[in-house]
């Protein structure tokens, strides 16, 4: 007959709860850091959050070629870029974050003058402080002259302070809000010069940093409705003390993964938030099946105290934790690797999660109920006090 392979072959004592208050100091220092650098550094928002622009492209033949596309988005300047099938292996959707009016603007809209306008064209930023743009024409202009030449170029915004009378030179005098959205407009010319001969553009849509906002707000309320939710969960399948060690070690990963984003100044997108809520998920995964034997063996040795009975259930789980979490580390670790640029921030924050997770399962929760005073009694069967009140 085949035997069970055990993890482990010998019987297991490691004091886990030992190691609590060296834990707790740990931890502190970990979510105090990472709250600083979420308030003062900030996290690298993506297009879902900051708004940006988005254009559906096709294929004039055969299927789109993510890579190639990737590769060609990646040398315009325009800064983040993603990419996804839309639909059909053809069609893909392009999102180029928001536009700042930057200095890459002003030298990518001297590139789509000088493409559609001819060569001779210069761009030029004005003085510092001031959203001044200049354009050189090759020859000097009249009114009709340059209009024709910025409506070639597809900066209709920049029509509207062209000058008077013939002249080789315009000075264009915009507003913040007026220079970023001419600077969406340049964006929008370069991704069509650079793919133009291998795809069609079907439409583009600018995504403002209103809507970002929005879906940051109901981001927000997501992960809280979803962290609410598991407390309410474990407070009414076992005591308070658990619910309340439960949401500590849920808050404290989500804390320290917004902190790895930080660090690795990782793209946080809506993806990223799935990252984050799926994270939450697999801690109290792990936490419940250690509370689950906490709570039978608190049961089972009423005379044992809580610390010795902590360290007993986490030593009779470690086999089938190490397990679960060797597992998922080894899948999301293949993510990290072979997943590509559009799912490396959700799985480095997923390996992250595991690491978190199992840990603050250990440490954390576990340890919470020793500083909360759960007591062996508040967990017997009321026929068993009863029981014992006669005797």
């Amino acid at each position: 007959m085949w035997k069970p392979v055990h993890l482990f072959a010998f019987k297991r004592k490691f004091d886990f709860l030992g190691w609590r208050k060296a834990a707790l100091i740990l931890s502190t220092l970990i979510n105090v850091v990472s709250i600083l650098a979420v308030i003062f550094v900030g996290l690298n928002f993506g297009i879902d959050f900051k708004g940006g622009i988005a254009l559906q492209v096709r294929a004039k033949q055969g299927v789109a070629q993510l890579d190639a596309l990737r590769a060609t988005m990646g040398g315009l300047g325009v800064g983040e870029v993603s990419l996804q099938e839309f639909g059909e292996a053809s069609t893909v959707l392009i999102r180029v974050q928001r536009q700042e009016g930057n200095a890459q603007c002003v030298a990518g809209a001297q590139r789509v003058m000088q493409k559609r306008a001819g060569s001779g064209w210069q761009v030029r930023p004005g003085p510092a402080g001031t959203g001044d743009v200049e354009f050189t024409a090759p020859t000097a202009l009249d009114g009709a002259g340059w209009r024709d030449a910025v409506s070639r170029a597809g900066l209709t915004i920049v029509e509207r302070q062209l000058p008077r009378g013939t002249t080789g030179t315009a000075k264009i005098d915009m507003s913040p809000e007026q220079r970023a959205e001419w600077c969406q407009q340049v964006a929008i010319k370069l991704v069509e010069d650079a793919i133009g001969a291998n795809y069609e553009i079907r439409g583009t849509e600018s995504v403002g940093p209103k809507i970002g906002d929005e879906l940051m707000v109901s981001g927000i309320w997501a992960v809280l409705a979803t962290m609410a939710a598991i407390v309410i969960y474990v407070w009414f399948r076992y005591e308070w003390q658990f619910g309340v060690g439960a949401l500590i070690a849920m808050l404290h990963d989500v804390i320290t993964t917004l902190g790895i984003f930080v660090l690795l100044q990782l793209d946080f997108s809506l993806t990223a938030l799935a990252a984050v809520l799926t994270i939450a998920g697999y801690s109290i995964n792990d936490t419940v099946v250690i509370f689950d034997r906490v709570r039978e063996n608190m049961r089972r040795y009423k005379k044992l105290g809580l610390i010795d009975l902590l360290n007993l259930s986490l030593n009779e789980t470690l086999s089938r934790t190490l397990m679960t979490s060797g597992t998922v580390f080894v899948a999301v670790l293949a993510l990290v690797l072979f997943g590509g640029p559009v799912l490396y921030s959700f799985s480095v924050g997923m390996l992250w999660g595991v690491i978190v997770g199992t840990y603050s399962s250990v440490w954390i929760a576990c340890a919470a109920l020793v500083y909360l005073n759960l007591r062996p009694d508040q967990l017997r069967p009321a026929d068993e006090e009863a029981a014992k009140a006669k005797a």
